[in-house]
């Protein structure tokens, strides 16, 4: 238990670091759906079990001859009384995995309780102060004061939680596509995944890799959820990036929540919104690459069986064995009768070795009655010499069947990595980009000419940008923008150092993406 643990949290640390190396790159190549799919890898190698050893090596008949004229000697030899000792204290051993393994436990108890009292206690207020709303399927859609976005909460008892200014901050469009973007998180299934998310961050609450990647996985899942709804209406993209930013906030006051705009990410989902015309083949090929990932690491780094039981005879019987054969008729007969049944002669010399025990009776007996399986003729051992009887051969192993087994299992893991290193990765990106710049050139009909020699990452790219107006969007972006700083501005139960605050980073942002539009 304490080793597969160890084994789980190590793997699953590392493979985290791959998905977080990953997760920018195949996001801009292939989607946000297929980097999303990317965190399936650790969380997966959390809960996978110790795997068997594939071939274990079988257990090898040992005969084990008995020294009768000792077993005896020892029983008829007088016993002296036993001196008085005086009590020893037993000296207490800690265990200093098992003393790891409890505070492991209740360090991820008590992270996990911290957090899901918090998105109690948040989701209680905000239902306390909700409004009656309207129903949407099985969802419940209400207004709160307590909330300063949209935000989906809920497995059992499913809630859509609107701000109060929800009517009077968006328009018609932007309440249509923020109320689609909580939706789509309840119809994915995206708070059922938050909640073994933050059980397995749990399970790392010591780790700052985990919480590092817990923030990435939320982001990624916002991005692969502005995928979903504008897919459904890719020409309402300048609408949908203005309710993100109308959305926009500082924090997640809900662990397990589903917010439309945190503001950690607001920069990077603008661009991906505005880059988010992506033909079905690439998402296809994303979707493919990330399965194989997902196989790759899983197989890489399953733990191992364990190691077989120590064969090795006590040290208080080493006095009683013999390891040549015995010359006794009667006792190399016993003997060759063990051998004739090479399945049963490990269970027999483990059953000898925890029976016979070298210690003499408490007090001095009369001859020794010996078991009639090893009666020794003494006298017609000492009247002719008897020549020694033939050694018994070893019992052969069954290990036909198990080098069957075991080159099976060879030849299954080598088919294994020729498969994989047979994949061309490198022509699954080609396809996926040239199927790109074909649907493209079919959609885009007011690009510039393309220019001779053009690649095909150039080509999406000025393919890309006849799609849209860039100038359209960028104004729309900046009257956002400015109409978020007026209404931070007349809010009057900011406190100043909040509206400072908030006025710098909308600033900021304006800034960013007046530079960012411009290249």
């Amino acid at each position: 238990m304490i080793g597969w643990a160890i084994e789980a949290l190590v793997a699953s640390t590392l493979l985290m670091l791959v998905v977080l190396a990953l997760r920018g790159p195949v996001a801009r190549r292939f989607g946000a759906h297929a980097a999303y799919l990317l965190w399936l890898l650790p969380a997966l190698r959390m809960i996978l079990p110790r795997l068997p050893d594939i071939a274990p090596q079988p257990v090898r008949a040992m005969p084990i001859h008995f020294d009768i004229a000792r077993l005896v000697a020892a029983a008829a030899a007088p016993q002296s009384p036993p001196s008085p000792t005086l009590p020893t204290m037993v000296q207490p051993s800690m265990d200093w995995l098992t003393i790891a393994l409890a505070l492991w436990l209740i360090g991820a108890a008590a992270y996990l309780a911290w957090q899901l009292g918090r998105h109690h206690r948040f989701m209680s207020i905000a239902l306390e102060h909700a409004g009656p709303g309207f129903l949407r399927g099985k969802i419940q859609v209400r207004l709160s004061p307590v909330v300063s976005g949209p935000l989906a909460a809920g497995i059992f008892h499913r809630h859509i939680l609107l701000p109060e200014d929800f009517e009077r901050r968006y328009d018609g469009a932007e309440q249509r596509l923020a109320l689609e973007h909580e939706l789509a998180h309840h119809r994915r299934g995206d708070l059922i995944a938050n909640s073994a998310a933050l059980a397995i961050l749990a399970l790392h609450w010591f780790n700052p890799i985990a919480h590092w990647a817990y923030r990435a996985f939320r982001a990624d899942q916002e991005l692969a959820c502005d995928a979903t709804v504008l897919a459904g209406s890719p020409e309402s993209r300048s609408d949908y990036g203005r309710a993100l930013i109308k959305s926009a906030r500082a924090g997640m006051p809900a662990t397990a929540a589903c917010a439309l705009g945190p503001g950690t990410e607001l920069k990077r989902r603008i661009t991906m919104i505005a880059h988010s015309t992506r033909s079905r083949a690439r998402h296809l090929a994303g979707a493919a690459l990330a399965t194989i990932l997902v196989g790759t690491g899983l197989s890489l780094t399953a733990s191992g069986g364990i190691a077989a039981p120590s064969r090795i005879a006590p040290a208080t019987l080493k006095p009683l064995l013999k390891p040549a054969p015995v010359a006794q008729p009667q006792l190399a007969e016993a003997a060759s009768d063990d051998a004739d049944a090479p399945a049963a002669a490990p269970t027999k010399a483990a059953s000898w070795q925890a029976n016979v025990q070298p210690t003499p009776p408490a007090a001095p007996a009369a001859p020794v009655a010996v078991p009639a399986r090893f009666e020794v003729n003494l006298a017609a051992a000492a009247a002719a010499p008897v020549p020694p009887a033939p050694p018994v051969p070893p019992v052969a192993p069954t290990g036909a069947a198990w080098n069957v087994q075991i080159d099976a299992a060879k030849q299954a893991g080598e088919d294994a990595r020729r498969a994989i290193a047979n994949i061309d990765f490198a022509a699954i990106s080609r396809d996926a980009v040239a199927q790109a710049r074909a649907e493209l050139e079919r959609s885009c009909k007011h690009a510039a000419p393309a220019p001779a020699g053009e690649s095909d990452q150039a080509a999406i790219a000025r393919l890309s940008a006849g799609c849209f107006d860039r100038a359209a969007i960028q104004r729309q972006v900046q009257d956002a923008l400015r109409e978020a700083s007026e209404e931070i501005r007349r809010d009057k139960d900011l406190s100043e150092v909040d509206r400072t605050r908030a006025l710098a980073a909308i600033e900021r942002s304006r800034a960013e993406m007046a530079q960012k539009f411009a290249q």
